[in-house]
Order: C-alpha cells, then sequence, then structure tokens
C-alpha cells in the first residue's frame, strides 16, 4: 500500500457509529486498547516506487509506550504505528513519518489472530498509490498477545507493511465522559489539496460546533460508547465539505502527560475520521481554553 503503506495515533468498514450488544454493553474484543509501536515497510516491482512516508527509501525505528505516563515517543521522523481497537473491535490504525500520514480502516479486530480486509486513506496530502490523498486496499493479518500487537498490512502489488506496537494499559484504562472533553479546541487538516483550521466547541451534551478563517462551519457530535474506558466516537460535517460526513473514534490526553516534543500542554483529542472508503481525516485537537 505504498503509501501505499506509510508512515502517528481512532458501522462497516470503521464501524464508527460506536456498535455495542444488544444490552448496551459494549462487546469484549480481546484486542480492545491504544497502542503505540513502529513498522517497516517494502514495496513490490509493481507501481509507484516511492516509500510509504513519499521518500525514496523506508526504515525502521523502535517506538512505542515508556511508561503510564507517555505515549507514541520517539522522534517526528521516526516511523511510528498507532491507534487503538474499541471494545466491539471498531479499529482505526496509522503509520506516521515525518509529517506523511496514512490511515488504516479494517473490519472488526475481535479475535486474538485475524486476517481480516482493509483500507488505506492518505492524509495530509500522504501519497497512496501514486495519488496525493489517494487509497488503496488490502489485508489486515495479525495477532494479539500480553498486549502486544503485531503483524502486517499487505495489497495486491508486493507492497507489505510490518508493525509491532504495545498497548498501553494506563491510557486505555482512564474512563471517557462528555464533561472531561467539553470545551474549545484548535486543529487542522488537509482534505482534497485544501488545508482548514478550525476551532470546534464540545458542549456538555457532546454537540460540536465551529468556524474557520476561510468562512466554513462545522457541526457533529461526540459520544462515548464505553465509559469504563478512554474511548470516543465523533462524527464531523462541514459546509466547505460537500455534505459528507466523517465519522471515526479517537481518545482523549490530558496535559501533563509526556510525548516527543516534551510534556504535553495542553490537553489533546486524537481522533481518526472517514467518510467511508474515499477520504479521511486525522483530527489532532488543541484544548484552547
Amino acid at each position: 500500500m505504498q503509501t501505499s503503506m506509510a508512515s502517528i495515533m481512532i458501522c462497516a468498514i470503521l464501524c464508527l457509529c460506536g456498535c455495542s450488544s444488544s444490552n448496551g454493553t459494549p462487546a469484549n474484543s480481546v484486542a480492545q486498547g491504544i497502542y503505540c509501536g513502529s513498522f517497516t515497510a517494502t514495496f513490490g516491482s509493481t507501481g509507484s516506487s516511492s516509500s510509504s512516508d513519499g521518500s525514496s527509501s523506508s526504515s525502521s525505528s523502535s517506538s512505542g509506550t515508556s511508561g503510564s505516563s507517555s505515549f507514541c515517543s520517539g522522534s517526528d521522523s521516526s516511523p511510528v504505528f498507532f491507534g487503538m481497537v474499541q471494545a466491539d473491535g471498531t479499529a482505526v490504525f496509522f503509520t506516521k513519518q515525518n509529517s506523511n500520514l496514512v490511515l488504516y480502516a479494517p473490519a472488526a479486530v475481535t479475535a486474538a489472530s485475524f486476517s481480516l480486509p482493509v483500507n488505506a486513506i492518505g492524509l495530509n496530502g500522504s501519497v497512496v498509490r501514486t495519488v496525493v490523498g489517494g487509497t488503496d486496499s488490502g489485508t489486515l493479518t495479525g495477532t494479539v498477545s500480553g498486549g502486544d500487537l503485531s503483524g502486517s498490512i499487505s495489497d495486491n502489488y508486493g507492497n507489505n507493511v510490518d508493525f509491532a506496537a504495545t498497548a498501553n494499559a494506563d491510557t486505555w484504562a482512564r474512563t471517557s465522559s462528555l464533561a472531561t472533553v467539553a470545551g474549545s479546541y484548535k486543529s487542522s487538516f488537509s482534505l482534497g489539496g485544501t488545508t482548514y483550521a478550525p476551532t470546534l466547541a464540545i458542549d456538555s451534551g457532546g454537540n460540536i460546533t465551529g468556524t474557520d478563517s476561510g468562512g466554513c462551519s462545522y457541526g457533529g457530535a461526540v459520544t462515548t460508547p464505553d465509559t469504563l474506558h478512554n474511548d470516543y466516537n465523533m462524527k464531523l460535517t462541514s459546509s466547505c465539505l460537500s455534505g459528507q460526513t466523517f465519522s471515526g473514534i479517537g481518545a482523549y490526553f490530558p496535559a501533563g502527560l509526556s510525548n516527543p516534543n516534551g510534556i504535553l500542554s495542553p490537553a489533546e483529542l486524537k481522533v481518526g475520521l472517514s467518510n467511508g472508503t474515499a477520504s479521511g481525516i486525522y483530527l489532532n485537537l488543541s484544548l484552547s481554553n
């Protein structure tokens, strides 16, 4: 998946509406959690010769969690694999190296060993199969054992991403609530060659409203499908996105955590969003109040 397979951290392919069992309690996927790790990429002879991060070579790095107060450590240039799996198996994963970011949306991850269809979407100008913001499809194969997630993502062109990640149990165990994420946030993302920088407000009921300097208005909602864990669903719309609804999952990181650039401040809500299989957004929402 040339950046397919690419190059840091969210119903059906992304079952992004927060599915639950008939009694309202989320199913209990053995893979549930928030994961951080690293990846390596190799490429077949068919298609683009560029690497998953848009450069001319692939690389590897040991990157992962380093204690209860941290998430996704490593330098900006290290190849980082991260993502999360909800209790019902809904999952979103990312590969990131430098500014190149790809979202992977698999079918539900519910078993300790799995082989599942997966879609790849290039985010923020990242290249997938020679196309900026392009898409690809393939197979996600992996295992979960003792809190470790490892496996590979491959497509029909001989492109392959091998990944290894560790669950951050303390981050996943943090409870979720609408009161926790209520506030005003700033973020930016690119879609279709345009960069948007909205200010979004989440109220105590989870409703999203917002605007940006380009005159775009935003709406949507945040919900908490599993209040026992650091687990949020989000839907986002915008007057400037042709009526599309982007849905996804994510997690909240309070101020004071350590990250690759120091101590996290302010708090952040990190969410992976998709409109299905065609376009995706990674929102790194930074609390501004």
